[in-house]
């Protein structure tokens, strides 16, 4: 099973909690604003654009692997241990659903107050988490564990392809600023991220998870075309 590290989830349930927790109170100081010290980056066109070629291509990823698959190949496992892609693409629709209530949330409340530059990862440090390496392994949670909520591979894909695309029509029409509005990470190399890095993350977790359906699907065991 490959397992997620440092990417913050958290159960729709918690996320009022999470946000009182989370996100700090609104004003921010004059001698805030004219401190380069603070982070100060600001959402461009550019990242808009980057957010939604990313979240499409990786999407067409994922689907391009899975639509040939079989019923034997989509619920095939290697090992009890590890996933089928079934499994995989459940987790996915899970982890983007938690995101989209996330951004949707968030970028609805005011302003949180400014942070030092120093405890933010530069956007190339988020990516970096779509590579499947030790040090940035571990166990989803609970909550986004595959529980077999779709059955059937259409279904499955058709309910990836809507929460994805849901995703890339907020980052369409969005107007607030992504780049002022952020949450404590908890994990990875960072302690707090902006909701641009945010969707970084979806990114770079579809991509880690194309490569383990690409791994499964090269298993020396992996069913054969009949």
């Amino acid at each position: 099973m490959i397992k997620d590290s440092y990417c913050p989830h958290w159960p729709a349930r918690l996320l009022p909690m999470i946000i009182g927790l989370t996100v700090l109170s609104a004003g921010n100081s004059c001698q805030q604003q004219a401190d380069p010290n603070w982070y100060q980056r600001a959402w461009s066109d550019a990242d808009r654009q980057f957010l939604m070629d990313q979240l499409d291509q990786s999407l067409q990823e994922v689907r391009t692997l899975a639509q040939s698959l079989n019923e034997e190949q989509w619920n095939w496992q290697s090992d009890s241990a590890s996933w089928s892609v079934a499994m995989i693409i459940e987790h996915l629709i899970v982890h983007d659903e938690l995101f989209y209530r996330e951004v949707r949330v968030l970028t609805a409340l005011p302003e949180p107050s400014r942070q030092k530059a120093s405890l933010f990862a530069d956007d190339r440090a988020i990516l970096s988490y779509a590579k499947i390496t030790s040090g940035n392994t571990g166990s989803a949670p609970s909550y986004l564990l595959p529980l077999g909520r779709w059955c059937q591979k259409e279904t499955s894909l058709d309910a990836y392809g809507t929460i994805r695309n849901q995703l890339i029509q907020f980052v369409q029409s969005n107007t607030v600023d992504l780049r002022r509005h952020f949450t404590e990470s908890g994990r990875g190399p960072t302690q707090y991220r902006d909701l641009h890095q945010l969707l970084l993350i979806s990114i770079a977790h579809t991509q880690r998870h194309r490569q383990q359906i690409q791994n499964l699907i090269s298993h020396p065991n992996f069913p054969k075309n009949t």
